[in-house]
């Protein structure tokens, strides 16, 4: 149909009638398209909350890992509070890398790394959780026999069902090394 021969009314009401079934058009798509689209954003915020989920899930993970790796240290050198920088210039300067902590000390700082774990066991899985308690229990007992008053001939040996120190250390040493496994496992090999 050439509307260049047509008089122009005719053209501007073939362009209105144009437009007015286009926007219908439009309209009646978008109506069937709607729940499609509803869907769609109902998807992406289940993958968001996942991926948020997932992404907390490895902070806190990682956060566990360096606790237990916290504790494992604390449990090794008997003086947690140490840093590099001061067994460098103890070391420089020949003299013991620190002096006897108090028990008191030993006893607030080993509360202090209780309670971190407790925050974060919540959002470990049930595994995870298992193997920090662990961790934490071992560093109990170890504290209580750094800062008992009882003297070594009046303890229970091992044999009789005592505590071991040595076992003590290596329970911690592992449970620390299987939390950073479980998250290289989890959240930095998958990436």
């Amino acid at each position: 149909m050439e509307i260049e021969k047509r008089p122009w009314f005719v053209a501007a009401a073939l362009t209105i009638v144009m437009s007015v079934s286009t926007g219908i058009g439009t309209f009646v798509s978008s109506y069937v398209m709607l729940p499609m689209k509803m869907k769609e954003k109902a998807e992406k915020a289940v993958v968001e909350r996942k991926a948020k989920g997932m992404q907390v899930r490895c902070e806190k993970l990682q956060m566990s890992a360096s606790l237990a790796a916290e504790i494992q240290f604390a449990a090794d050198r008997g003086y947690p509070s140490v840093s590099l920088a001061k067994a460098l210039a103890a070391k420089a300067a020949n003299k013991p890398l620190s002096q006897k902590i108090s028990d008191k000390r030993l006893l607030d700082d080993q509360l202090a790394l209780e309670k971190r774990a407790t925050e974060l066991i919540p959002f470990l899985s049930e595994s995870e959780a298992e193997t920090l308690q662990s961790v934490v229990l071992h560093h109990f007992v170890l504290t209580q026999m750094r800062t008992s008053k009882a003297p070594e001939n009046e303890r229970v040996p091992p044999s009789a069902g005592g505590f071991d120190g040595n076992d003590e250390l290596n329970r911690i040493r592992s449970g620390a090394s299987e939390i950073a496994r479980a998250y290289r496992a989890r959240c930095t090999e998958n990436t």
